[in-house]
């Protein structure tokens, strides 16, 4: 199997999915995640390959949504900004009296930012409920984006050092998902993660529950392996019965449908005054300018 944003090996029961832009810190482009799901889809027949084991190279497990390029940004529901038209421009003339004038009003920028993340959050929510287990070792950095894509996975390994966390929450919104945070570590410490965008390290992200083990660095690839192969002895009925027996409880619970309503609140997060300036930013004066005008003043704190 071969892609271009990540690599795919083979370890008798146990398949490893490495994602593979190390120079951007493995952030969500939207390259990188249809290879993503390109790899789960190929991964899923039969039962030779039991259990998959996600990855970043580099230096992060993933530094969040790309938000590089215009392609990418509307792939994260982060588009660029949009100026409504005026009925002039619309319509030519004022065509007052006309009931077809209404139509070339066109779509609204909410909307249309809403309808792009209720797309991204059913395709995190399918691969969440996807067949076979997906463990994650995280090492580096796991933030914004990332979260959304740890709260897909079932278990996850976490080398000392690592930081997670959402410093996006400081001008761009919510993840698409919102890491599934309140029910993996409770409305409190979710409220802690966003109130401020500040991270928290492995040991903090262990506390709360965010993962299972944190373990030295130099032992991840060894320790995360060695859980998969021993999970990858049950038969593949068993391990897919329960993973689905706990999300169908999760869901039960209201996971799917809360999941589904961050995608309203981050929608109308995008309509603010401080996420359209945000953009300007990025627009006119690039990412880094416009990330370091944002994260300034918790630096000075």
């Amino acid at each position: 199997m071969k892609f271009e944003n990540l690599t795919v090996e083979i370890d008798g029961p146990v398949a490893t999915i490495t994602l593979n832009r190390p120079d951007k810190l493995n952030a969500l482009s939207a390259g990188l995640q249809a290879d993503y799901d390109a790899a789960l889809t190929a991964l899923a027949p039969g039962d030779s390959v039991r259990v998959i084991r996600l990855r970043g190279a580099g230096r992060a497990f993933c530094s969040g949504y790309d938000i590089s390029g215009p392609g990418d940004r509307d792939r994260a529901g982060y588009g660029p900004l949009s100026v409504p038209r005026s009925r002039s421009e619309a319509n030519g003339d004022d065509t007052e009296g006309d009931a077809r004038a209404l139509a070339g009003y066109g779509q609204s920028f909410a909307l249309l930012e809403r309808e792009g993340m209720r797309q991204q959050a059913e395709r995190w929510l399918r691969i969440w409920n996807y067949r076979k287990p997906v463990i994650a070792q995280v090492h580096g950095y796991c933030l914004s984006g990332g979260l959304d894509l740890l709260a897909t996975t079932d278990l996850a390994f976490a080398a000392a050092g690592t930081r997670f966390g959402h410093p996006a929450a400081r001008g761009v919104g919510i993840p698409v998902l919102m890491g599934m945070l309140p029910l993996k570590i409770g409305v409190a410490k979710t409220k802690r993660i966003l109130f401020t965008g500040d991270l928290i390290d492995a040991d903090t992200a262990l506390d709360w529950g965010l993962v299972e083990w944190v373990v030295d660095p130099a032992e991840l690839d060894q320790r995360a392996m060695e859980y998969c192969q021993r999970a990858a002895m049950l038969p593949m009925d068993a391990l897919t019965i329960h993973k689905q027996a706990v999300n169908r409880w999760s869901e039960l619970a209201g996971a799917r449908v809360a999941a589904l309503e961050m995608v309203d609140m981050d929608a109308l997060y995008h309509t603010t005054p401080a996420y359209h300036e945000f953009n300007r930013r990025i627009m006119e004066h690039g990412l880094q300018h416009a990330l370091a005008w944002r994260d300034g003043p918790f630096r000075q704190s």
